[in-house]
């Protein structure tokens, strides 16, 4: 597997946009729109859990992973590399290919999560 960086010249199709369910669900919506089922789903799955712990901490794990989600998507190469990865990841034919690419993987999100704390 050649080692390709996760950063790559092309623009996002989007700016990085606020952590809060309005602007995730609109950026998701358009970025990802077979994701936007997930999202809905899983937005009323926290809000529930966060009413019956009478918490915020769902509510605020539901912002960050959707976050990161978008943070990977709006850039159309590291989008395509996600999801090779996760192809070779599941296909792999030695330990030692899907580890190196679970890697890569673990890099892709690892940046994303820093533009979201950026942001």
């Amino acid at each position: 597997m050649s080692a390709q960086p996760f950063e790559s010249s092309d623009d996002p199709v989007i700016a990085m946009p606020a952590v809060s369910e309005a602007a995730l669900r609109a950026a998701v919506q358009r970025l990802d729109p077979v994701a936007a089922v997930d999202f809905e789903r899983e937005f009323h799955t926290a809000w529930e859990q966060a009413l019956q712990a009478d918490s915020t901490v769902p509510m605020h794990a539901f912002l960050r992973k959707w976050a990161v989600h978008v943070a990977l998507h709006r850039y159309p190469a590291r989008s395509a590399r996600l999801r090779e990865l996760e192809r070779v990841v599941g296909s792999a034919e030695s330990e030692k290919e899907a580890r190196e690419a679970a890697a890569e993987i673990g890099d892709l999100l690892a940046a994303a999560s820093a533009e979201v704390l950026a942001a």
